[in-house]
């Protein structure tokens, strides 16, 4: 079993170079076991295991680039699926498949002829955007500088690192040497009604033609939103905006292209060829996990959680289809899709194993265009759905279901690993009487933006869920009382600071949490008993604070 997420350049071709060095050898056996079954009759194991080889390499030598011996090789599977039942291979065939042998044997001298990609594969699946080094930068212009330094204030509790301008021309001399994430604009400025959108224009067509815009108006205006388009807006705002709208848009904007790698099992017996695909995949960004041993399965779905199972159709102990009826058995995995990869050639029996539980099936050798393509486009419908059967609705957070589920894996990596980890649960303050004095919609503006703090001011390893109503629970994996105090405290002390705004009028809000650490509490039972005491003790502290358990 392997797993790599960036394998060097060069990998492709030191595959290729090692399969070349191992093929006499390959070849010698493939001579010396047809020595051993050519008096056997079709049912015995030595034929039997005489033909999976020959179908293995039918499907790894093309892979590797050596057409004619894969072209070779077909043949002589084919010869030996041609013999009938108990019975043992006539003359003909006998003659036939030693005149191949002779072929195999003089074609070691053969180069792999290496077929480039095809145009645009590159574009089917990008390397995933690493979220630490992601730009989170902001300019925000406007010619009101209180409203431009308090949106900026408020902005920054999120984590991002914003820039406030009062005049155009401070903007131009800026992006000569940073360039934004993102710009909010307000779309008027003294010098004229859209003379923010005509400086936007001009600094995206000279130094940032990338950059995504957010324009603020006053006015509500077809002929103001017209112009914010052709600056490149992406989204218009009339002021005032509620700060939960402007962070779900800016979130969209700076985060749209980062996702968590697709995460793809590779299980086929064929070390040299399943090392390929990995590394093929790899490439363009995808984590892999490959399994040469079939009956393992099971252990590596539970610890990998792969996005989708690339599966070969012939393997000893059991063939694909029969594997993937058992994999579609368990609840859990009764979803995920399920590539077939096999050199095997009739349309029957790939349509059987695809109504056996399959999703597609390539036939080896495979492009890596096809590969990318297939891996992707199931991939990304695995994870809407379970985007939509794990996350909360209103807050994209994960749902309580999926977030207990997150925090047993955590601790068994925890005991595993001998380390700590820790759970803390957060609850707003007061939010019935922000409710009832301003109505629901204000509330769930304030719980969606309590969830985005959350999400955002959390570290990259952290798991973030909504627990019930306006709670929430982040699962913290290797942290200590100490450090887990030290992120929640930050963000209580952050969310104490962020003005709310609504048609009735504005407010601050305060939240309260309680922590507790693993191995002080033995399990998630406890661990959530432990965090839930220490957040009633934080509360009937006085609210806007944080305790943690055994502290």
């Amino acid at each position: 079993m392997t797993e790599t997420t960036a394998p060097p350049k060069d990998r492709l071709q030191k595959l290729r170079d090692s399969f070349a060095a191992q093929l006499p050898g390959k070849i010698a056996i493939i001579k010396e076991s047809w020595e051993q079954v050519k008096a056997l009759g079709a049912q015995s194991e030595e034929t039997r295991q005489f033909g999976l080889m020959l179908h293995t390499l039918a499907g790894s030598a093309p892979s590797f680039g050596f057409k004619e011996i894969g072209l070779i090789v077909r043949e002589m599977e084919k010869l030996i699926k041609g013999i009938e039942e108990n019975e043992k291979p006539t003359q003909e065939i006998r003659n036939k498949i030693a005149t191949k042998i002779d072929e195999l044997t003089s074609s070691t001298g053969f180069q792999a002829q290496q077929e480039p990609a095809k145009a645009g594969a590159s574009q089917v699946a990008a390397p995933a955007v690493n979220v630490e080094n992601l730009n989170r930068l902001v300019f925000i212009v406007g010619s009101d500088s209180v409203l431009a330094e308090h949106l900026a204030t408020q902005i920054g509790y999120f984590g991002y690192e914003v820039r406030f301008f009062t005049d155009l021309a401070s903007v131009n001399t800026a992006v000569l040497t940073a360039v934004p994430a993102v710009i909010i604009a307000d779309i008027s400025f003294p010098e004229g009604d859209f003379a923010g959108a005509d400086a936007v224009i001009q600094i995206r067509h000279k130094d940032c033609p990338n950059t995504p815009v957010i324009f603020l108006s006053q006015r509500n205006h077809l002929v103001a939103r017209l112009k914010a388009v052709q600056a490149g807006g992406e989204a218009f705002f009339l002021r005032p905006v509620p700060l939960s709208d402007l962070m779900v848009r800016l979130d969209s904007l700076v985060f749209r292209d980062v996702n968590e790698p697709y995460r793809v099992l590779i299980v086929d017996d064929d070390v040299e060829l399943s090392e390929l695909h990995a590394t093929i995949l790899q490439e363009y960004g995808i984590t892999t996990r490959v399994v040469n041993d079939p009956m393992q399965i099971l252990k590596h779905m539970v610890g990998f959680r792969p996005d989708l199972v690339l599966l070969d159709m012939y393997m000893p102990g059991c063939n694909g289809h029969e594997l993937a009826r058992a994999i579609r058995q368990i609840e859990d995995y009764d979803g995920i899709p399920i590539v077939f990869l096999s050199a095997e050639m009739s349309v029957d029996i790939q349509l059987a194993a695809i109504r056996m539980g399959g999703d597609d099936f390539l036939t080896k050798p495979v492009p890596p265009e096809i590969l990318i393509s297939s891996v992707n486009i199931r991939a990304e419908r695995m994870r809407i759905m379970r985007k939509f059967m794990a996350r909360d609705s209103l807050t994209g957070l994960l749902n309580l279901v999926k977030a207990e589920e997150e925090l047993d894996l955590v601790l068994e990596k925890a005991r595993k690993n001998s380390t700590s980890c820790a759970l803390a649960v957060i609850e707003l303050d007061n939010l019935q009487e922000i409710n009832d004095k301003h109505g629901y919609l204000t509330g769930d503006r304030v719980i969606l933006l309590t969830a985005m703090l959350l999400k955002r001011r959390a570290r990259s390893g952290d798991l973030v869920g909504r627990h019930a109503g306006c709670k929430f629970m982040a699962i913290m994996p290797d942290t200590n009382a100490e450090t887990a105090f030290t992120v929640i405290d930050g963000i209580r002390e952050s969310f104490a600071k962020i003005l709310h705004e609504c048609h009735h009028g504005e407010f601050y809000l305060t939240l309260s949490g309680g922590i507790a650490v693993y191995p002080l509490a033995k399990d998630a039972v406890e661990l959530n008993i432990a965090a839930g005491q220490s957040l009633v003790l934080a509360k009937k502290n006085g609210k806007n604070r944080i305790e943690t358990a055994g502290r």
